[in-house]
């Protein structure tokens, strides 16, 4: 032994054990094991005696010391330090030897010679012994404890060097722990290779479980050659480490190709190694064989989890597109058997708590409209399908990424056809298959769930029976408190498909719009007579064709989009202009053309091109913005602040070809205001032209006139134009209402001239107005009318105010009078003054009755009921008005 190893290390004298190994591997790379073994093995004994050094500097001096002076003065030994000298060389030899080092049976053999010397020699032999194995850092702990238990150091180092017990004791718990891989599975030629992957390995172990992941891998990038052992154990904790550092290892790789592949490996072990390789591969960015086992790893319980890791972290990558539909696919809703209503609900596939924080994770991202609506639609509670309108009209059959999001939605929103064409799909593209698998366990799910779960076949039953007339059953009731089971019939109407009649006329007679959910345009459709979506095709079609059903009901969607949100639906179909290609003779080939059309930039750009005389285009316009249809739909939106502007400006290329007498009574209702006298008289003037006929109409409008019944005689238009315009002057005030046949005329011309856009619209703005002037009256504060009040000519009462005032004041006056009259004259002045008291109240009944009725026949209606009033008790037979009119509040019952 000699202090040339500090020079070999290339480093000053140092206790630092990390300064030490960082120089050694330094150094390495210069010391090849088998193209200088010598070298090499030099390198390793100073890196030895260095380690040695820095745990004992003061007794390395002194051996260093002794050494030197043994050189100069060689003492013959005695026979006791001979053969001490003998067992030590021996044991030195058993660790130098790399055929015998780490093989058990040599140790054995090594104690077996023990027995060639007396018990005196071992007693001093057996602790040169465990300072050798003390100082030497490769040995083998599980070889080393044989030679532990036999020499008994544990229970007589305090013997033997008390001081150093402790230091001693850790060594001996560190031999109890056994070597982590079998050390004699290392090559038996080369001592320096084992000693340089025994060392490399506990290197990185200590650094596994002690340091930072980024200090693993940086030692894991240091250059070196190592031999890898044929170890499952060593190999498997190996694969921990590096998957641990993020660093890859082409050599750890093939050795888990090589076990994969191995026909005699137990299932669970070629499991292990699958996983192994797939983090290789991944560390080594072949993504595609990761991926495959990944997909593969899957669907193993214990890998599951990393597994579903790794693939949304490669989806986000490689194919962002698909990471919503991924997550979405990766959905586990563990359903319960249906056995009873308490357990009903939980046998609904749900979205799960770990699918909604995953989607919320990603719910920012820079997506497109159409897969950030799919998003947005599962997240949200109750799945409004009109959200994913345009994503699931982006699948034309020749998107496969789109069919999957199609099928996705379907999961939702899909009947038992498109559930079955989702089981029956499938994909060449593994990774598109694995989410076609996960979206097909789900829709048996949600098939068993439509086709078993009691309350769906019990409201299919109602919905299906052949009685036109059954009402909905309470259960299923969504404006009844006791219909707590309506939820299963709107999770099956959320699947729209195409139902029978009978089963469209239970809906639309039971069931509100807000509640049919995907039924409810095609009922409006139905039942407003305007267009029927297409029949399903038949069965026979749909073999021939697997397309055939998608496409029906994608045309479908399509009305259904266009009528939900006409503008929004303009503007996707004029970005995906290619995505609608229909039949030349298609219905809907004119809209959809002029939607494509680039001669429009904003909503009344496009509403002028639009053919509103199409009666189905029309019927898709009632959520046009300030359209007419929109307004003949639902009088309720109408804004008489901008009615004037709307009509004059953006109706005006509408209304240009109108009939004109039409048009005179539209502009009649318009601007029938005392401040626009002069305006209207100029438009009527105008509209009239030389027309001597539309003259005498003009005429009538300006001066408050009727028609002349010359004009109505045989034309139905002007005889409508008679009704809504007698019906207009009664509306001429503010505090003016309609009574209720007037109403009825209303309602019955607006949905008996559907060729007529403009009698339509005038009956509705007629509508409408009667609406203004009823919130104009409630926002007025009127004192409150009670049945006493009879002194109240402006006043109201209901029918049982109005008998108990003839009762308790006219009906005894007139007895008094009538029982007076037996005693004495008629003309007596007492007489005279009863009578007119009486008199006076049952006019005042009678003006109070009429004013609660609202009826606004003047002065001669009044007579006529004061005179029939004995007769008939005319008033007591009129409906009370149950809103404020221009007498106030109605009598509170």
């Amino acid at each position: 032994m000699n202090n040339n190893f500090w020079q070999l290390l290339a480093i000053e004298k140092t206790t630092d054990i990390t300064v030490i190994r960082q120089a050694y591997r330094a150094k390495l790379p210069e010391y090849h094991p088998e193209t200088d073994p010598d070298g090499f093995k030099a390198l390793r004994e100073a890196y030895e005696l260095a380690m040695q050094y820095a745990k004992s500097p003061e007794l390395m001096t002194e051996e260093l010391n002794q050494e030197n002076l043994a050189e100069e003065v060689i003492k013959p030994l005695t026979e006791e330090e001979r053969q001490v000298k003998e067992i030590s060389d021996n044991y030195q030899a058993l660790l130098d030897d790399p055929a015998r080092c780490h093989d058990v049976n040599e140790w054995h053999k090594f104690v077996a010679s023990f027995y060639d010397y007396p018990m005196s020699i071992l007693e001093i032999a057996k602790w040169k012994l465990l300072d050798i194995s003390y100082d030497t850092v490769t040995i083998s702990l599980s070889c080393v404890k044989i030679l532990a238990d036999n020499l008994r150091w544990r229970q007589q180092i305090k013997s033997y060097s008390p001081n150093d017990a402790d230091m001693y004791e850790n060594f001996f718990d560190h031999i109890d722990r056994g070597d982590f891989f079998d050390y004699d599975s290392l090559p038996r030629t080369n001592k320096a290779i084992q000693n340089v992957t025994i060392d490399y390995a506990r290197c990185a172990r200590w650094l596994f479980w002690e340091k930072p992941a980024v200090e693993l891998a940086e030692y894991l990038s240091i250059h070196t050659v190592v031999y890898l052992p044929d170890n499952p154990e060593f190999m498997q904790e190996l694969a921990d480490w590096y998957y641990f550092a993020k660093s890859p290892n082409r050599g750890l790789l093939d050795y888990a190709l090589t076990c994969i592949a191995d026909p005699n490996q137990e299932q669970q072990i070629q499991e292990q190694w699958k996983s192994v390789a797939a983090m290789q591969y991944s560390l080594l960015e072949d993504e595609q064989n990761a991926l495959s086992l990944w997909l593969e790893l899957y669907r193993l319980p214990q890998y599951q989890e990393k597994a579903t890791s790794w693939l949304m972290l490669w989806c986000s990558k490689n194919r962002f597109d698909y990471l919503p539909l991924l997550i979405l696919a990766l959905n586990k809703s563990y359903c319960l058997t249906a056995e009873d209503q308490e357990t009903y609900i939980y046998s609904i596939p749900q979205f799960t708590p770990s699918t909604i924080s995953r989607l919320l994770k990603f719910r920012k991202q820079n997506y497109s409209n159409e897969i950030a609506a799919v998003i947005t639609w599962a997240l949200d509670n109750h799945w409004n399908y009109r959200q994913v309108l345009h994503t699931l009209l982006c699948d034309d059959g020749n998107n496969r990424l789109y069919r999957l999001y199609r099928h996705a939605i379907m999961l939702r929103h899909g009947n038992k056809t498109l559930l079955q064409e989702i089981l029956a799909d499938s994909s060449e593209d593994e990774f598109e298959q694995f989410i076609l698998q996960n979206l097909q366990r789900q829709a048996r799910q949600h098939l068993e769930w439509l086709t078993n779960l009691p309350p769906v076949q019990e409201f299919k039953q109602w919905l299906y029976q052949s009685d036109e007339n059954a009402t909905i059953p309470t259960k299923f009731d969504p404006d009844n408190e006791k219909g707590n089971q309506f939820l299963y019939g709107r999770l099956w109407l959320d699947r729209f498909d195409d139902i029978p009649f009978v089963a469209k006329l239970h809906l639309y007679r039971n069931v509100t719009y807000r509640n049919m959910e995907m039924f409810d345009w095609p009922i409006y459709y139905q039942f407003r007579g305007v267009n029927n979506l297409p029949k399903s095709p038949e069965q026979s079609i749909i073999e021939a064709d697997k397309n055939a059903y998608w496409q029906w009901y994608r045309y479908c969607l399509l009305a259904i989009t266009i009528a939900n949100s006409p503008i929004k639906a303009a503007d996707f179909i004029r970005e995906k202009d290619n995505l609608f290609l229909l039949p030349e003779n298609d219905p809907l080939v004119p809209l959809i053309n002029t939607f494509k059309s680039n001669e429009w930039q904003n909503d009344t750009e496009l509403y002028n091109l639009i053919d509103t005389d199409n009666q189905l285009i029309g019927s898709m316009l009632v959520n046009y913005p300030n359209s007419i249809e929109a307004f003949t739909d639902s009088p309720e939106e109408v804004n008489w602040d901008e009615i004037e502007q709307i009509v004059e400006q953006r109706w005006a290329h509408k209304l240009a070809n109108k009939s004109v007498s039409c048009l005179m009574l539209l502009y009649m209702i318009v601007f029938d205001k005392p401040n626009q006298k002069t305006k209207l008289h100029q438009i009527l003037q105008k509209l009239a032209g030389d027309d001597l006929q539309l003259k005498k109409l003009a005429n009538a409008f300006c001066d408050k006139l009727s028609i002349p019944s010359s004009l109505k005689k045989h034309n139905d238009e002007l005889q409508n134009i008679d009704k809504l315009y007698a019906i207009n002057k009664k509306l001429n005030k503010d505090d003016s209402l309609c009574e209720e046949e007037d109403i009825e005329v209303l309602e019955e011309i607006g949905q008996n001239n559907d060729n007529n856009s403009i009698i339509k619209l005038s009956s509705a703005l007629l509508l409408a107005k009667n609406m203004d002037h009823q919130k104009k009256l409630q926002s007025k504060s009127f004192p409150p009318n009670e049945w006493w009040q009879i002194w109240r000519w402006r006043g109201r009462t209901n029918l049982i105010g109005f008998l108990k005032q003839i009762g308790f004041f006219s009906l005894p006056l007139f007895l008094l009078i009538i029982e007076a009259a037996k005693k004495t004259n008629l003309d007596h002045p007492i007489m005279l003054v009863l009578c007119g008291l009486a008199t006076i109240n049952s006019i005042l009944a009678i003006k109070r009755r009429l004013n609660d009725c609202y009826s606004n026949g003047g002065i001669y209606y009044f007579v006529s009921a004061t005179i029939l009033l004995p007769l008939l008790l005319l008033p007591c037979w009129l409906s009370t008005v149950n809103e404020t009119n221009r007498y106030g509040p109605p009598i509170e019952e």
